[in-house]
């Protein structure tokens, strides 16, 4: 048998192929165009390889030959140990014909992936006769292991495969703990790897070893494990369409729920931080009072200062050189724009110098125009420091002259109206 092998590490990335046969049993993967490899397929069975880590290699024992029996019992016997729920997924099977060996072998694969890779030939002019994990095609004999070491963006990996159809990935940093099952129950006669001997594990340093190349393929060891084909009873349909799989949604739920409580984590902290700078403006304002009024007792300093500013302009009937017209004034403004932390207040000669943050430039331009149109108030952006989020400034504030403030009050009256 002829067979064209390709392995689809990822779906956007150039294929590689290898050809074997009976005559040519080894060959070294190639990367080529798609072009290229479709040429190559006239004449030969295709064998497409997926990444191994999106494979699960398992055995269950399950007392009857019934294959249709054994479709339906062997997902729900391993329903518990897989992290996905299994109508999501595929389960190829293998059973020998030894009636005394009830033992099935079984991969497990996401459908969506299988799809995804059969889609992919198919827009290539491809069609697979077999798809197995690459692992799988890794060098096999009696007894032995083979383990391939993989590099791929500095994240090396560990491939081990245990017989015809069983094997495993990890991180070969915990590749001497996955082996340690393995070696309770049988130590193998042989280890092929493409590492050096004192790279392995210390548990395996004792088992004869031979080295091999990670990049080349063995006919052989390839053709041992097609019977574990991942194209077997594969139906594209999904048999849960006649009803609404609720368990699909299950995911989407727990996703709302957790950005649900993200959001209301953000609502509270930005209630809090709001409160903190009312909290603090209100202080500042109750300080300027004591300040100015030292005898007097606080009930609430905005509207006291405001009534003592009345006070004044109805008896004197001239501008007050006092920083509490200006301060009363801007009081209400602050309250409005709470995303705005004064950090510094100063008064000289019938002029407020505030120190104030923002988020940004243009919520300091707003503040600037509501100031006039609203508390009669010139400000004037004396100096300002632009950060990656936030701008600190410092402001004049001062009475804006008679026949503007008049003009003002007039357009303000005349919208009114």
């Amino acid at each position: 048998m002829q067979l064209l092998v390709i392995k689809i590490n990822h779906l956007g990335q150039k294929p590689e192929y290898a050809l074997l046969g009976k005559k040519q049993t080894q060959d070294r993967f190639t990367s080529s165009e798609w072009k290229h490899v479709r040429s190559l397929s006239r004449g030969r069975k295709i064998i497409a390889l997926l990444p191994s880590n999106e494979v699960v290699l398992t055995s269950v024992a399950i007392p009857s030959k019934n294959r249709k029996q054994l479709m339906q019992a062997i997902p729900y016997a391993l329903e518990d140990t897989l992290a996905e729920d299994i109508e999501n997924l595929h389960f190829s099977v293998y059973q020998s014909n030894d009636d005394n060996d009830t033992t099935s072998r079984v991969a497990i694969i996401n459908r969506d992936i299988l799809i995804e890779a059969l889609d992919l030939l198919r827009s290539k002019g491809l069609t697979a006769n077999y798809i197995l994990p690459e692992l799988l095609t890794q060098k096999t004999e009696t007894n032995a292991w083979s383990i391939t070491y993989t590099n791929r963006d500095n994240h090396i990996s560990a491939s081990v495969r245990l017989d015809l159809f069983d094997g495993f990935v990890c991180d070969h940093d915990m590749l001497n703990m996955f082996l340690s099952d393995p070696l309770e129950e049988q130590t193998p006669t042989a280890i092929y790897s493409n590492t050096k001997l004192e790279n392995l594990p210390e548990s395996l340093v004792d088992i004869p070893y031979n080295y091999i190349e990670g990049d080349m393929i063995d006919y052989e060891s390839t053709i041992s494990a097609l019977p574990l084909n991942l194209l077997t009873n594969f139906n594209r349909i999904n048999q849960q369409t006649s009803s609404l799989n609720w368990k699909a949604w299950k995911p989407t739920a727990l996703l709302g729920g957790v950005l649900a409580s993200i959001w209301m984590g953000i609502f509270f902290w930005q209630n809090n931080l709001l409160q903190n700078q009312s909290n603090q403006l209100k202080i500042q304002i109750e300080q300027v009072y004591k300040d100015t009024f030292p005898k007097g007792r606080i009930v609430d300093a905005s509207a006291q200062m405001q009534s003592a500013l009345q006070k004044l302009k109805a008896n004197a009937g001239l501008t007050i050189e006092s920083p509490l017209p200006l301060i009363s004034s801007m009081g209400p403004l602050l309250k409005e724009y709470k995303d705005l932390v004064l950090s510094e207040l100063r008064y000289q000669e019938n002029q407020l110098s505030m120190t104030i943050e923002s988020p940004n430039l243009t919520r300091l331009d707003t503040f600037k125009k509501d100031a006039a149109d609203k508390s009669n108030l010139k400000v004037e952006i004396k100096d300002s420091t632009t950060t990656a989020n936030k701008v600190k400034a410092v402001i004049i504030v001062s009475p804006l002259p008679s026949s503007t403030a008049s003009k003002s009050n007039k357009q303000n009256d005349k919208g009114n109206s």
